[in-house]
């Protein structure tokens, strides 16, 4: 599925400078940390301390033998802002949501037994009711509400605060990453991996090294219009520039870099396939066809079942939830590809006996504006949506949907509940760390049951 224009309608992307979007979501690493990118284009290590490439597999695989059981915790992003009001439509307060959104309104949605609140017929979408089916069967725990107070409506303030855990523009580590500062290996990038080229920033760590993995066969090397004789000898003068050990900066993360990307590829190979050859990694369910989200969640439950040490993974769907104008078509889309692949993954991980060992965090930076505008959609809002998903998790609506009669001073839904105290409960309801390690002030913000 092509990669649509995710803030195509929207004034803050447009009026945002590149620099501040680079200073906010860029990586924030520098080349030394950067220690294995280039020829192998779908894998990228970042570490605050160079490692000897050859030690990269056998320290993750002794990290996954230490602790086979270990629960792994993914984060699904959706990026835009996605509405409340239409994930979760209000049926118990409906005369306001039809006074506010008179275009807009969704009529007769399925109902979420007895709670009031019915659900986006998008969310139906997929194996065994998709979104819907899974929270029937108690695998799905919402959070209506979720923001932090006095809320800021930039894409790149909000994201960025959700990133790293802190409510502060100045740059930071992601709260993953912090996490496996504490927790993780110096010796295992694999520990923490985003499903995409670049890091994600959830990860972005100080010591602990992390990765960006698409897939077994993006990390293998190859070179553009070589092959035969002329790749064989490339590769050769690739090898022999990682068995050399020279002094200095260059020349030496120059041979670090050759031996990381050999030893990746090595490693990796096994789990590859041409596309006329079976696929070793292949799905037990059929995901989505053509659909990106779908493709990186089938290939993370593939990499879980090795023996990697992957311990947190972050994903970013391609859909449009920056709906300022067709929110009805756009919305539809989005959570259809959101629903669909996220059934795939839950009855992939269960069909390879890993669904009690992962628990999935869905989020978004902000919600939207409880009233539509003039263009078919809605503007930047606060008190948005979020959920966790998986067999553990305690399902039903977990915390207080907004009163659509008490919007606040600026007409935005009231935030029921900090995600600060999400990440707090995640952390030790999941994960079994101590909180106040990640998230300062952890205990000013309570927790909520996330886990049965």
């Amino acid at each position: 599925m092509p990669r649509t224009n995710a803030h195509r309608a929207c004034a803050d992307f447009h009026r945002t400078s590149e620099a501040t979007r680079a200073r906010l979501l860029g990586s924030g690493l520098t080349r030394r940390q950067v220690i294995g990118r280039g020829l192998a284009a779908g894998l990228t290590v970042y570490g605050a301390q160079a490692m000897p490439g050859r030690q990269l597999f056998e320290a993750a695989e002794a990290q996954a033998a230490a602790a086979p059981d270990a629960p792994v915790l993914v984060s699904v992003f959706l990026p835009g802002g996605a509405d409340l009001l239409d994930v979760l439509v209000p049926q118990q307060q409906y005369g306001r949501y039809a006074d506010l959104r008179p275009t807009l309104r969704l009529d007769g949605v399925p109902a979420l037994g007895s709670t009031g609140l019915g659900i986006h017929p998008a969310l139906t979408q997929g194996i065994g009711g998709g979104i819907r089916g899974l929270y029937d069967r108690g695998q799905i725990g919402f959070l209506p509400g979720i923001d932090y107070a006095n809320p800021d409506l930039s894409h790149f303030h909000s994201r960025h605060f959700w990133e790293t855990g802190l409510i502060t523009e100045k740059s930071g580590t992601g709260w993953l990453g912090r996490w496996l500062d504490g927790t993780g290996g110096r010796e295992n990038p694999l520990q923490g991996i985003s499903l995409s080229g670049a890091l994600s920033p959830l990860l972005r760590a100080g010591a602990a090294p992390v990765a960006a993995v698409q897939s077994p066969n993006d990390a293998q090397i190859w070179m553009q219009g070589v092959w035969g004789q002329g790749y064989d000898r490339a590769m050769e003068a690739w090898r022999e520039l990682g068995r050399q050990r020279r002094r200095g900066p260059g020349p030496e993360a120059a041979g670090l870099n050759a031996r990381l990307m050999q030893d990746v590829a090595d490693r990796l190979k096994p789990y590859t396939h041409d596309d006329d050859a079976p696929d070793p990694l292949a799905a037990k369910v059929a995901y989505p066809k053509d659909d990106e989200l779908a493709e990186r969640l089938s290939s993370l439950a593939g990499m879980l079942s090795l023996p990697l040490g992957i311990r947190v993974a972050a994903v970013d769907a391609e859909g449009e939830f920056d709906t300022h104008d067709a929110q009805r078509k756009d919305l539809d889309e989005a959570l259809a590809s959101v629903s669909a692949s996220l059934a795939a993954f839950q009855a992939d991980l269960a069909a390879r006996g890993l669904d009690r060992r992962v628990l999935t965090f869905v989020w978004s930076e902000f919600g939207r504006r409880p009233e539509e505008n003039e263009s078919a959609g809605t503007d930047h809002g606060a008190g948005g949506v979020a959920w966790v998903q998986g067999p553990r998790v305690r399902g039903g609506i977990l915390t207080e949907y907004p009163d659509l009669g008490k919007l606040d001073e600026h007409d935005n839904l009231a935030v029921t509940v900090d995600f600060r105290r999400v990440y707090a409960s995640l952390l030790e309801q999941w994960l079994g760390s101590d909180a106040g390690a990640v998230i300062p002030d952890a205990n000013a913000f309570g927790r909520v049951a996330l886990v049965a």
